[in-house]
């Protein structure tokens, strides 16, 4: 048997001792808490489309330079075209209604390089709209790079109302070639 010690005979050894125990103790548990709780996997979604189902011309006397084309809209016209390209996905089962990001690809069908600019618009007419405009050169008879909008570009959050878009200044011989919008959605319980 073990004999009893008195309160005053523990030292200050062993009473830090307990104090470290009791910290390392209520550490694991506030992580254990922290980490149990149940993770949710998640998927992502991409909608590609050609853009003869996704843009138009953005007024009537535009869509009469604008070539649709199953590869591509082109602007076979005499002067700068403004086409609008509005991006469809599953808003009500992506995570916080929003898309992760909207991209599309171009080509500078001319002799010449190009200065390309794009918008995106978020939101819906009357609501709070967020713009971001993008401006790429695309050199002569070259595909651009990715032309990518990304959900933190839109510093309130714009792309949550699950409405997104963008208007380009299409130059004469260019064409959007194709267009994507992804998205994020949880699936069931880890």
């Amino acid at each position: 048997m073990v004999p009893l010690r008195h309160a005053n005979d523990i030292t200050q050894g062993e009473i830090d001792s307990m104090k470290l125990a009791a910290t390392f103790a209520a550490l694991t548990l506030a992580a254990a808490a922290t980490y149990s709780v149940p993770a949710t996997a998640q998927t992502i979604h991409a909608n590609a489309s050609q853009p003869a189902a996704r843009c138009q011309g953005a007024l009537p006397a535009f869509e009469t330079a604008i070539r649709k084309r199953p590869l591509a809209i082109q602007n076979e016209g005499t002067s700068n075209s403004f086409i609008t390209c509005a991006f469809e996905f599953d808003a009500g089962n992506a995570i916080d209604n929003s898309a992760l990001m909207v991209d599309t690809y171009f080509t500078n069908n001319t002799a010449a390089p190009v200065s390309l600019t794009c918008t995106a618009v978020t939101g819906w007419q009357t609501g709070d709209n967020e713009f971001v405009s993008v401006t790429e050169v695309i050199q002569p008879g070259q595909q651009s790079g990715d032309m990518v909008w990304f959900a933190e570009d839109f510093a309130g959050g714009g792309m949550a109302s699950g409405l997104v878009a963008i208007s380009c200044n299409l130059p004469v011989g260019v064409g959007v070639n194709d267009t994507y919008v992804y998205w994020a959605s949880d699936d069931a319980v880890v």
